[in-house]
C-alpha cells in the first residue's frame, strides 16, 4: 500500500521529468541556498531509497514464504492424486472379479439344480410312491430279482447324487467365500480412495485459500520494486539537478561578480517593480509545479498579463533572454555588488550592456518558465546570492 502510495507520488513528480533542463536553469540562478536545498532533497530520497530497498526485500521475503507454502501443498495433492489413482485402479479390477464371481455362483446354482433333476429323472421310473431325504423306499417290480438289482440301482443312484449335490455345493460355497472377500477387500479400497480423494480436496481447498495471499504478496513485490526503482530515478534526476546547478550557478555568479566593481551601493528600490502585492515571498516552499518544497528565491508579485515592469533601480543589463525555470528573464546589475531578477517576463524590452534607469520600462509581465500564471517573480541578488528581497521593496 506504501508503494502504491509512493508510486502515485513519483507519478506526480515525474510530470517535471520532462523540464529538467529549465529546473537545472532555474535552480541554477537561486545560488548556494537552492543548492543546499537539492542536496538535502538528495539525501532525502537516499534515505528512502534504502528505505524503500528495504521493504521490497521483506515484500519479496513474504512472497518466497507464500510460494514455499504452495509449493508445499501442491506437493501434497499430487502425493494424495499419486495415492488415490492405484486405489481406484484396484477398485475397478475387484469390481469387476466380484461381479465375476457374482456370475459363477450363479452358474453353479444352476448346475446343481439341473444335476438334481437329472438323477430325480434317471430314478422315478423306479419307485411308486414315497421319498424320504436323499434316499427311495418304495418300489413296484414283477418278480423278486427285479427288486433287488432296482433296490441296487437306486442306492448308485442316490450315492452319485449325493456326491454330485456335495461338489456343487462345496464349489458354490467355495465361490460365496471368495466373493465375500472380493466385496470385504474392495470395501476397504473403496474407503482408502475415498480418504485419498478427501484429503486431496481438502489440500487443494487450503491452496485456494492461498492463493489470493500469493497474489497480494506478488503485488506488493511489484510495488515495491517500481517503488525503488522511481527513486532511483529521482536520485538521478536531482543529481544531475545539483550538478547542472553547480554549473550554471558559477556561470551566473561569475557574469555578476564581473560587474560587481561597478560603482554603487547597495539599497533599496527607487521605483516598485509592479504595484501589486507579494503572493508568494523568499524561502522554502511547495513548488506548485515541481510538486516538492524548495527554496523560493525571490518574491512573486501580483500582477496581470502585460503589466509594464519598471527597474528598481538604475544599473546595467547583464542578462536578458530565456533563463530555463525563470522564463523570459531580465537581471540588471545595480552597482556595488547588488543585483536585481526580473523573470516570467511575456516580453523584454531590454538588451544585455544598456544602460536602465529606475522606473524604466525594462519587459512586461507573463508566465514563460515555470510559472502557473501571470505575475512578476523579482529577485534580489548580493555578490550573485539570493537574498530576502522584501526588505529592499
Amino acid at each position: 500500500m506504501r508503494a502504491r502510495r509512493l508510486c502515485t507520488a513519483l507519478l506526480v513528480a515525474s510530470t517535471a521529468v520532462l523540464a529538467v533542463p529549465a529546473t537545472g536553469a532555474r535552480a541554477a540562478s537561486s545560488g548556494n541556498d537552492q543548492k543546499t536545498k537539492i542536496q538535502k532533497n538528495l539525501e532525502d530520497v537516499t534515505s528512502e531509497q534504502a528505505a524503500a530497498a528495504a521493504q521490497l526485500k521483506a515484500a519479496q521475503a513474504q512472497k518466497a514464504a507464500v510460494d514455499a507454502k504452495v509449493n508445499t501443498l501442491d506437493a501434497q495433492v499430487n502425493a494424495a492424486q499419486a495415492q488415490l489413482a492405484p486405489l481406484a485402479a484396484q477398485a475397478a479390477q475387484l469390481g469387476a472379479e466380484y461381479f465375476s464371481l457374482q456370475l459363477q455362483v450363479q452358474a453353479k446354482q444352476v448346475e446343481l439344480a439341473t444335476a438334481r433333476k437329472a438323477l430325480d429323472r434317471s430314478a422315478v421310473l423306479m419307485y411308486q410312491d414315497a421319498r424320504r431325504g436323499s434316499s427311495y423306499d418304495i418300489l413296484t417290480v414283477s418278480q423278486p430279482n427285479d427288486l433287488v438289482v432296482g433296490n441296487k440301482y437306486l442306492d448308485h443312484i442316490s450315492n452319485q447324487r449325493n456326491q454330485v449335490l456335495q461338489k456343487v455345493t462345496e464349489l458354490r460355497d467355495e465361490l460365496e467365500a471368495q466373493r465375500k472377500a472380493v466385496s470385504d477387500q474392495k470395501a476397504k479400497v473403496d474407503a482408502a480412495a475415498a480418504a485419498a480423494q478427501a484429503e486431496r480436496d481438502r489440500v487443494a481447498s487450503l491452496r485456494a485459500q492461498v492463493e489470493p495471499a500469493r497474489a497480494q504478496a506478488a503485488a506488493a513485490e511489484s510495488d515495491e520494486f517500481q517503488a525503488v526503482a522511481a527513486l532511483g530515478q529521482q536520485k538521478q534526476q536531482l543529481e544531475a539537478q545539483l550538478s547542472a546547478l553547480q554549473v550554471s550557478s558559477d556561470s551566473i555568479s561569475g557574469t555578476l561578480r564581473a560587474h560587481g566593481t561597478t560603482p554603487g551601493q547597495i539599497g533599496h528600490c527607487v521605483v516598485r517593480p509592479v504595484q501589486g502585492g507579494i503572493t508568494s515571498p523568499f524561502g522554502p516552499r511547495l513548488h506548485p509545479i515541481l510538486g516538492r518544497v524548495i527554496v523560493h528565491t525571490g518574491d512573486d508579485l501580483a500582477a496581470g498579463m502585460g503589466t509594464p515592469i519598471q527597474a528598481c533601480r538604475a544599473g546595467t543589463v547583464v542578462i536578458a533572454g530565456p533563463e530555463g525555470g525563470y522564463g523570459n528573464a531580465t537581471v540588471i546589475d545595480d552597482g556595488g555588488g547588488m543585483g536585481t531578477l526580473y523573470g516570467h517576463q511575456s516580453r523584454i524590452a531590454v538588451t544585455v550592456g544598456q544602460h536602465v534607469d529606475a522606473g524604466q520600462v525594462i519587459g512586461y509581465v507573463g508566465m514563460t518558465g515555470l510559472a502557473t500564471g501571470p505575475h512578476l517573480h523579482f529577485e534580489v541578488r548580493i555578490n550573485g546570492n539570493p537574498v530576502d528581497p522584501t526588505s529592499y521593496l
